[in-house]
Formats: structure tokens, sequence, C-alpha cells
């Protein structure tokens, strides 16, 4: 009975994200036991579990002083305040009874002290969960976990959570490297030409401005810009945008998806930032990028699944403050100049094709 609410409980775990702890051998204790452990802000969770049936007391005293230290040492490499152990016995219990209640019981009131121990017992004869009512039973959500483990979920709880988690189409960002170069090359030229922040160096090379596109009907200047940087930095945080996004969006869209959610997001940014100042000259990928943003955002909304380790939330707060960043930089003196013209307007046609291209019904990744 052991075995198998070992392994509910590790499906539970792996769901929820905690890590398998390997502990050294301990011989005197020659029957089941794992040992789990996640961080979380500033207090560190630990599930520890041991086979109870025909428990020696003695023997667990051993192998719970290890445990505490692995513990001990975790929390100083990670410098964590607080850590909570969550002790779990499980098997027959009913020879055993008296000596885990008198454990769970003997256990003091609970204070967020350095380290604090909840004792459980798990009574997979009976299918009971015995406790100490004035511990903080569902800490973590252990008991629901006990009690998941106990009854036999702990596949099912696996299984919806590998739901949670998109399939990639594209085994590589191909396009996201090609781009990538084509930038820098173009970065190169301009450099070895005038410098990339020069005003006629980025005339030159297609930089967008109203009157340039819609006075002398230049309509490839809402195309060119999307590989022009105007110096360095902005090109290493672009670039890093391309990693961040770019890549997990060619992956969970496929190239032909991702290059017209690139393009199209792209021009629309352009076009955004030429109608907004006239007077103008702008360059960059930024439009795209935050194309890219949006078409993962409603890809996680719609589809209801995560993007590796995108959810919908952290992506919309990523936008919110990249937003917010650009109108705060503009407000500061000496300061270049952020377009969020062309951030607004490339994230509002990547939420639009992200919707049309995100498609429904896809497997599900195996977490």
């Amino acid at each position: 009975m052991y075995t198998n609410f070992e392994t509910n409980f590790a499906n539970i775990m792996e769901a929820a994200g905690y890590q398998r702890i390997h502990m050294p051998a301990y011989e005197p204790w020659n029957r089941g036991f794992c040992f789990w452990g996640k961080i979380a802000g500033a207090v560190a969770y630990y599930y520890a579990v041991y086979e109870a049936d025909t428990a020696d007391m003695a023997a667990y005293a051993g192998l719970k002083e290890i445990v505490d230290q692995r513990v001990s040492a975790v929390s100083a490499r990670y410098n964590m305040r607080h850590a909570v152990v969550f002790n779990i016995f499980v098997g027959d219990l009913s020879d055993d009874v008296r000596e885990i209640e008198k454990m769970i019981d003997n256990q003091g009131e609970f204070t967020m002290m350095e380290k604090y121990d909840v004792y459980y017992g798990a009574d997979t004869a009976n299918m009971r969960i015995m406790r100490n009512t004035g511990q903080p039973h569902n800490m973590d959500g252990a008991l629901a976990k006990i009690e998941r483990a106990l009854k036999g979920k702990g596949e099912s709880i696996k299984a919806e959570a590998r739901s949670h988690y998109a399939v990639p189409v594209a085994a590589q960002p191909i396009l996201c490297y090609i781009i990538l170069a084509i930038n820098a090359i173009v970065f190169l030229m301009m450099e070895l030409n005038g410098g990339s922040t020069n005003t006629a160096t980025l005339i030159r090379f297609g930089a967008v401005s109203y009157h340039l596109v819609f006075t002398f009907g230049e309509y490839h200047r809402l195309i060119t810009p999307i590989f022009l940087h105007i110096g360095f930095m902005h090109l290493v945080f672009n670039t890093l945008s391309m990693v961040l996004f770019g890549m997990r969006a060619e992956r969970y869209f496929g190239h032909v998806k991702f290059l017209i959610i690139y393009l199209a997001s792209g021009i629309a940014g352009n076009l955004a930032m030429a109608l907004a100042n006239e007077h103008s000259l702008g360059a960059g990928a930024s439009g795209s990028l935050y194309g890219m943003m949006g078409a993962l955002l409603a890809f996680t909304l719609l589809r209801k699944q995560h993007v590796e380790n995108f959810r919908a939330g952290i992506l919309g707060m990523m936008i919110a403050v990249g937003i917010l960043m650009g109108f705060t930089m503009n407000q500061i003196p000496d300061m270049p100049n952020v377009g969020n013209a062309a951030h607004i307007g490339g994230l509002v046609v990547g939420v639009g094709l992200g919707y049309l291209l995100s498609g429904k019904g896809m497997p599900a990744k195996a977490g």
C-alpha cells in the first residue's frame, strides 16, 4: 500500500513543481522513504514520506536527523529564513497508531520559526489521515495532497498538469536565427557607414518617417525598420526579447504563422509610429517583438495552456510593465525616445493574429 501511495504522491509533487531530493542511504531504516522540496518565496517546503508499517521509531529518529541536516544545508545555501517539513507516515498504522499519535500530538504550537515540523499519518488500511488539529493542517495544501494520494488520484492530477502545457509544432526556431543574423549584419554595415545612430545613415538604410512614407511614397520603409537598430544596446535588448518571446512564438505557432505575425506586427508598429508623430524618425523590431508577446498572450488565453514557463498572467504582466516603462522613459531628460506607438500598434496586431492563428484541440505536452 505504501508503494501505491508513494507513486500517487510523486505524481502530485511533480505536478506542483516539487523536486525529489536524493538522500544518502541510512541502513537502520530498511523500508520506503522519499523526500521532496520546493522554495516558495521566503519559505522552503519539504515533504518527507516514511513507510510506517512495523516502523522502528529509533531508526526513524536517526533518519529524521539526516533529513534535518539536509534541510539546514539547503536553507544555508539559498539563504532561506524559514523551512516547513511535512513528515508523513504511510502504511497500515494499526500497530503503530499510539506511537504516531503521540508524536503528532506532542508537536508544539505552530510558530514560523527557522524550521517547523508538521506530522501526519496516512493510514492506508483504514483510509484515514491522522493529524494534530492544533497544527496548520493545510499549509501549502498539504492535507489535500495527502488525501489525493491516499485516494489514488495522483495519476489524474499528473495528466491534468500535463494538459496545461502546449505542444511545440516546430523543433527549432530557424527563422529567428536567420532574423537575428540579418539584424547583426545590417547593424555592422550601418556602423561601418556612418554609425547606427546617425540620422543620414538611418534614412539611407530605410528608417521610417511620416513624410518619407506618405509624401514620397516610400512604402518599403514600413518593413525595412524591422531590421534596423539605433545603437548597440537597442540591438542587445531586442535580441534578448527575440530569444525570450520570438523563439517561443516560432516553436508554438510554426514557421509560417510566426513569420506572418512577425512581419505584420512590425509593419503595424512602424505605421503607428509614423502616424503618431509626423516629425519622428524610427527604427527597430519592437513592434514585431510586442506582436510576439501579444500573440503568445492570445495563445495562452485561447488555448488555456502554458507556453513552457509562460502563463497568461506572466505574459500580461510583462507587457504591462514594458508599456509603462516606455512611457516613463520618455519623461526622463536626455533618454532616447521610446516608440510607444510602435509597441502598442505591434501588440494589438499580435494579439489579433494570435487569436486567429492559435487553433484549438492540439495534444498536450508531457510534463
